[in-house]
């Protein structure tokens, strides 16, 4: 099944009389169950890319279809549902909120779809489990290292089941050791089903992925399958 396809799309910037581009005429599709890096230089249009991707901006032209529906042309309020049902959401600079505890932030969620106090509490509890943080879920951000905060963030794309995972430079702002186990989740979670799309500049993360597609100058220059994958074997964490 496809999860996503854009077709022709087209991103530009009015800076004053100038318009600029960011990307021109992209054709792209991910299956589900794919794992997909993005890469290039600054400037290159992955990160409108990803915004596009994660409907938290909208195209100039094209048209963007995510589980078969047309979300191209949706308005603020349209998207925002589509973000909060379809799409999970891990960032370089985690996004938690620092007073409230790891299982608080990983609800958060859940509040906005509606979810009773009962079953979010449930629900955030599991995926806390399922990131290895089962032991610290009343710790507060600050009691927890960056490969931990990071993990919470997993926990809480995971809690409303989204058709897909978007993640945006999630290992930048953490060291060679957690870069590891955060990269061991992601796998054993696309192991299980689900389909991620990851933003990275770093070529030695890209390779933990399936697919690496590269953007120069608005354009996609590569699309190839990953041919000597670092994958994690049990055991060697």
């Amino acid at each position: 099944m496809e999860m996503l396809r854009l077709e022709n799309i087209c991103k530009e910037y009015n800076q004053g009389e100038l318009s600029v581009t960011a990307l021109n005429n992209i054709n792209l599709s991910v299956l589900e169950g794919e794992f997909v890096s993005i890469m290039g230089s600054s400037g290159s249009g992955k990160s409108t890319m990803m915004n596009i991707l994660g409907c938290l901006d909208t195209p100039t032209k094209g048209l963007y279809f995510l589980e078969g529906e047309d979300v191209s042309g949706y308005n603020d309020s349209k998207l925002a549902e589509v973000r909060n049902k379809k799409i999970g959401f891990v960032f370089q600079s985690f996004n938690l909120l620092p007073k409230m505890t790891a299982i608080e932030n990983v609800e958060l969620p859940m509040v906005y779809a509606g979810v009773s106090r009962k079953n979010r509490h449930i629900r955030a509890k599991e995926a806390l489990e399922k990131v290895g943080l089962g032991g610290r879920i009343n710790h507060k951000p600050n009691e927890l290292s960056g490969g931990q905060r990071q993990r919470v963030a997993i926990a809480r794309a995971l809690v409303n089941n989204p058709a897909i995972i978007m993640a945006d430079e999630p290992t930048g702002n953490l060291d060679s050791k957690s870069t590891f186990e955060i990269m061991e989740i992601f796998q054993r979670l696309n192991d299980e089903g689900t389909t991620i799309v990851m933003v990275t500049h770093e070529p030695d993360v890209a390779t933990y992925t399936k697919r690496i597609v590269t953007f120069k100058d608005g354009n996609i220059i590569s699309d190839e399958e990953v041919k000597n994958r670092t994958i994690f074997k049990e055991g060697k964490s």
